[in-house]
């Protein structure tokens, strides 16, 4: 019941309560007051062109009693011209309904402004005011696209075109920032206005999707373990990004005071332990503990040799009570070290580089080392594997300590030691090591590059170093899946290659053994599909080298995505456009992926951001294929993953689970959610969209005619020529 119903029957029953006791009535005051649904209002068209359409204003009584005697008052004009707007009234008490028109006529270039007052007779804020503005643009062309195409607007913020539309199709709009900082902020003013010529109204309809794959029954698998063990990557995962500024820091340190060793002539001297090939020999190993710029914070252990390879050794902390001792001599290292030789190496310096390209100013043992000890398992609070960037500069002569900078002198990764708290023990924890293992040597082999060609102060700037990381590990993942390079990959090419999915299920590759390692479903994919949710739910924070809460989804999964589609655009062969990114010295970030692939930072952000688009609309055959990723085929991934898997929780019962998901949430189905526009009058306003980022709105035509789009500052008018802002428009439908 409303309340103001409540309150009039309180005064009426008190009423005649005096009334029968001989005493008077008092009569209720009133006390209504004008709200209007916005108090501005405005208006947009092009010089020579039609007006734009009608606009309403609802008006409702925000206060006590009735709002009656509703009316217009006579118009007030600014400066430059009158006689432009005409307002119409729907009655005289609310809810009521205000009406504007704003005929071009003869007006010239430039904005007006006028205000209306709205009086009540029983209102107690009468008049207020409407405040319009109408803006008359210079004439801009027409943009005409079929279905699958795209149009983009890529030399400066300031856009305008008339898209032609007909009743029904539909427009994705990428509004992108393509300031090269996550840090610049900007915002903007979507605006547009309609020439129409007919009207219709659009029947509600099934929503239409992207090509899905049929599922023949949904497939099941525990998802209880699964969630707890991502959950507790996902920090260990931020700790690998801070374990990664901290070498940049030591790089820069180091390269601005000289201290390395020369890549030609004479040798740094030999450090004064090396690593033992025998299996059974204790080595004395440093472990970073630390974040900083220098590398004093370790600890020293003992670590046994394992397993030796024809490219690889592998050394296990003897630490007894950190972690089973059974697991220390695991078989498994030997596995792995085999693994290592037959697929990783080969794809390392096919693909990547030669990480023992320093070799000699090292160690020279000629082999990378693999540590696994449990120091990393508290290291800044988890952290899973890393490179120490110490590890390739001599010890510090100049100190009064010898000992003060340690580094172990070789090309090393650190892993940590199964975690039975966290769920990462026996199988999963050894599959997480061979797919980290492509990962880790595709920083060594950076390392290594920057250093012989004096780029440790130009150090790969964060996303892009771990991005072209994950790009090793997913192409390493080729090795045990059917996914292959602009390959279209679908949901059982990828995904049912990683996890089990239970009897009913039979993809080539399914791994029914359990032996497959798992890469693209444990981090590339949800870290992607993680990025596009928070940037279509809010583009602020986000961006290429962001540090806030989505750090690790930009850097694994937006920064392996882009990677990905640069290499899917602009490559010849991955591997020469990978090396060429890798063996870089003076360049980073977005400026080294320009230079590479001789593309524009507009044209490489606007396209990207529309072929990372996943949403749910019709489908359709992009007409240029730089609004694609054509290695995966991103929508029927995720649609599958999220609508049709089942899981067996913790408590041990079936229930619908999202494999993208945050905790395997089935929503959203897609990632992308862009915010509904009707044509007409558009009046977009979005704050703080981060550099790098977008956001995405899909306009659906409900006419015929003219829709005029421009690309306004935040507050409206003119944006800024020095703005970063560019536009990228794909007819979807």
């Amino acid at each position: 019941m409303d309340v103001r119903v409540v309150r009039f029957l309180g005064i009426a029953g008190l009423s005649a309560f005096l009334a029968s006791c001989g005493g008077s009535p008092t009569t209720p005051a009133n006390n209504a007051a004008i709200s209007l649904a916005t108090n501005t209002v405005t208006f947009g068209a092009q010089f020579g062109g039609g007006s734009p359409t009608s606009q309403t204003v609802k008006i409702t009584n925000s206060g006590s009693g009735a709002l009656s005697g509703l009316a217009l008052g006579t118009i007030a004009y600014g400066s430059g011209a009158s006689g432009w707007l005409s307002a119409s009234l729907t009655g005289s008490s609310a809810p009521a309904t205000v009406t504007l028109n704003a005929t071009i006529g003869s007006l010239a270039q430039g904005t007006y402004s006028a205000t209306i007052p709205i009086t009540a007779s029983s209102a107690t804020n009468s008049p207020a005011s409407l405040k319009v503005t109408f803006a008359i643009f210079p004439p801009a062309g027409t943009t005409t696209l079929g279905v699958g195409q795209d149009t983009t607007f890529l030399a400066t913020p300031v856009i305008a075109t008339n898209l032609v539309l007909q009743p029904g199709q539909q427009y994705l709009i990428a509004v992108v920032n393509t300031n090269a900082s996550a840090a610049a902020n900007e915002d903007f003013t979507l605006f547009g206005s309609m020439t129409s010529t007919q009207r219709v109204h659009l029947a509600s309809r099934a929503p239409l999707r992207r090509s899905q794959a049929t599922v023949k029954n949904s497939p099941i698998y525990n998802a209880g373990p699964a969630v707890k063990r991502i959950l507790a990557l996902r920090k260990r995962q931020d700790n690998h990004l801070a374990m990664l500024d901290h070498n940049t820091a030591v790089f820069q340190r180091y390269g601005r005071s000289g201290r390395t060793a020369p890549s030609s002539g004479s040798t740094v001297p030999r450090p004064s332990f090396s690593i033992s090939q025998t299996v059974g020999t204790v080595n004395k190993i440093y472990v970073a503990n630390s974040f900083g710029a220098s590398c004093t914070g370790v600890d020293s252990i003992g670590a046994r040799t394992v397993a030796v390879g024809q490219h690889v050794i592998v050394l296990a902390d003897t630490n007894t009570t950190k972690w089973p001792s059974n697991m220390r001599d695991s078989a498994f290292y030997q596995t792995f070290a085999n693994e290592y030789d037959a697929v990783t190496w080969p794809h390392i310096n096919t693909n990547i580089g030669n990480p023992l390209a320093y070799d000699s100013h090292l160690s020279s043992i000629g082999k990378i080392t693999v540590v696994i000890s449990p120091v990393l398992n508290s290291f800044g609070g988890g952290i899973v594997a890393f490179v120490n960037g110490c590890d390739f500069f001599p010890f510090d002569g100049t100190l009064s300590d010898q000992n003060a900078d340690l580094g172990n002198q070789t090309e090393m990764f650190y892993y940590w030691a199964p975690d039975t708290a966290s769920g990462w023990v026996k199988r999963a924890w050894e599959d997480l090591l061979r797919g980290t293992a492509a990962h880790e040597t595709k920083h060594i082999v950076s390392y290594t590059d920057r250093k012989i060609n004096n780029g440790l102060q130009y150090f790969e700037e964060r996303w892009l170093e771990e991005g072209l990381a994950q790009v090793s590990a997913e192409i390493w993942e080729r090795h045990f899946n059917n996914t292959t390079w602009k390959g279209h990959a679908n949901f059982n090419q990828a995904v049912a290659c990683e996890i089990y999915l239970g009897p009913n299920e039979t993809p080539a590759c399914q791994d029914t053994a359990g032996t497959l390692p798992v890469a693209l479903t444990g981090s590339h994919l949800p870290f992607f599909f993680d990025y596009l949710a928070a940037e279509s739910q809010s583009p602020t924070g986000l961006g290429f080298g962001n540090t806030g809460s989505n750090a690790t989804p930009t850097n694994y999964g937006e920064g392996w995505a882009f990677a990905r589609w640069v290499l899917d655009q602009y490559a010849t062969t991955e591997p020469s456009t990978i090396m060429s990114l890798v063996n870089q010295n003076s360049l980073s970030g977005l400026a080294n992926v320009s230079a590479v692939t001789g593309k524009s930072v507009q044209e490489l952000l606007v396209y990207f951001s529309m072929a990372s688009a996943i949403y749910d609309t019709a489908t359709y055959t992009a007409a240029d294929v730089r609004t694609t990723i054509p290695t995966f085929n991103f929508g029927q991934i995720f649609y599958l993953g999220q609508t049709s898997l089942q899981c067996t929780n913790t408590a041990n019962q079936v229930v619908p689970c999202g494999l993208f998901g945050a905790n395997f949430a089935t929503t959203p189905v897609w990632p992308i959610q862009p915010t509904a526009l009707s044509t007409g009058n558009i009046n977009a306003k979005v704050t703080g969209v981060a550099g790098t980022a977008a956001s995405y709105f899909l306009l659906t035509s409900t006419g015929a005619g003219q829709q005029y789009i421009q690309l306004q500052s935040g507050t409206g008018g003119s944006i800024n020529t020095s703005s970063g802002l560019r536009i990228g428009i794909i007819r979807v439908q």
